[in-house]
């Protein structure tokens, strides 16, 4: 059984939409840019929250969602990416506020790593299949790589 952490938000579902829509769905907010290579996802493990997450992060001024998934991948991780697909929204909830948000969610395969760049924020990255055990992971992000997994595993190659 892997560890997860809750950090004040809860997995309420994934919206599959086309990215043109996005914009319906209020208050939109920052991105996550999902990876996969050789059967497994890119992990960082955030050194503030002390745990694994996917990349992601608040968009800036005049910043498209897909430029902001982009971003903060090489920010959080050191990969490069020219493009990365729309794939949908996740649904969250704020569980003291009860307020929803929603994050478009971004993903790309990749061949191989590029070397990691340690930051402030992230300390390490790795690759993971979702069943070996790793140290604590975020428990929405967690949900967004197994509905991920479950949607597209027949649609895309592993």
């Amino acid at each position: 059984m892997q560890v997860l952490k809750n950090n004040g938000y809860k997995f309420i579902e994934f919206i599959e939409t086309r990215e043109e829509d996005i914009t319906l769905y209020q208050p939109l907010r920052g991105s996550f840019a999902v990876l996969k290579s050789s059967g497994k996802y890119l992990m960082c493990y955030n050194t503030w929250r002390e745990q694994w997450e996917v990349p992601a992060g608040h968009r800036e001024v005049n910043e498209t969602p897909k430029e902001c998934a982009i971003r903060e991948l090489y920010e959080e991780t050191g990969q490069i990416v020219k493009d990365l697909d729309f794939k949908g929204l996740v649904k969250t909830q704020n569980i003291s506020t009860g307020k929803v948000k929603y994050n478009p969610i971004y993903f790309a395969y990749i061949n191989a790593l590029q070397p990691f760049l340690r930051n402030t924020e992230t300390s390490k990255i790795c690759l993971w299949d979702l069943k070996e055990k790793i140290e604590c992971v975020d428990e929405v992000d967690f949900a967004i790589l197994n509905t991920l997994s479950i949607q597209y595993t027949n649609n895309v190659p592993k």
